[in-house]
């Protein structure tokens, strides 16, 4: 398996170095912005600009990890060079499995990484603006963003939680998809428009299956972790269901 992981991860290292990149450039604007910062003075326009820029390179980095593992298993399954990795002695259980924790290992380790970027450039902006001044500034961008948001650590990590959980969820649905068009649907007409929906359909059912999981739970902290433990449940139920026909139908 640890042979799997990491051929997995030469396949899409180069994009995950070019985010990581485009981060430190990122970064490096909001320190020098910071650096010209007068202790309780005003932000300027670097300092904001660069924050948003890497709030961008996180949401979107989050799903270019989880694009680029659904684009590598569709051509790993329609490429002479793809199949050669059927010619291993692994299962397709294994290796689907490998994509899956791969992919899963880098949605937690991006996760994680701009978590604890925001952390510390958070503490950079105490340190310059002083608490109360930072405080309103946060509270303003929060409100402008969801007035209703509960601003606490504990509640953003709960959205962290579910935010890569249904991402990872979302990402099995698509590996079985792509499988399904792979295999069942292979030289039908309209196979990727049928493919489409069938990936529609299963992303709205585990949708309903967490709102009628969590009705009349009034904590919305506890209805993340629930959602999340869900989309976790999905994403393995769906897998399995990808592995067995991957073992049946594309298996050498």
């Amino acid at each position: 398996m640890i042979a799997l992981l990491k051929y997995e991860w030469r396949k899409t290292r180069t994009a995950k170095l070019m985010l990581l990149v485009l981060a430190a450039l990122e970064e490096l604007g909001f320190l020098w912005g910071i650096l010209r910062l007068e202790p309780g003075g005003r932000p300027d326009g670097l300092i904001g600009t660069s924050l948003f820029l890497l709030f961008l390179t996180a949401f979107g980095g989050i799903l270019l990890i989880g694009l680029q593992s659904v684009l590598v298993l569709q051509r790993d399954l329609n490429t002479k060079q793809g199949y050669m990795l059927f010619m291993t002695p692994r299962n397709s259980y294994q290796i689907l499995g490998a994509k899956l924790l791969e992919n899963g290992l880098s949605l937690a380790v991006a996760g994680g990484f701009f978590f604890l970027l925001g952390l510390l450039d958070a503490s950079l902006l105490v340190g310059r603006l002083g608490l109360d001044q930072f405080w309103n500034m946060a509270k303003g961008a929060l409100n402008a963003l969801d007035e209703a948001f509960r601003f606490s650590w504990d509640s953003m990590l709960c959205h962290v939680a579910h935010i890569l959980a249904s991402w990872l969820a979302t990402v099995s649905i698509a590996y079985l998809a792509v499988i399904v068009s792979a295999s069942l649907l292979n030289g039908k007409r309209f196979n990727v428009f049928a493919s489409f929906v069938f990936f529609i359909f299963l992303t709205v059912l585990m949708g309903r299956l967490m709102h009628l999981c969590t009705v009349g739970v009034a904590d919305i902290d506890a209805v993340l972790l629930i959602r999340s433990a869900i989309a976790l449940g999905y994403a393995v139920a769906v897998y399995a269901a990808a592995a067995w026909i991957m073992e049946r139908h594309l298996s050498v």
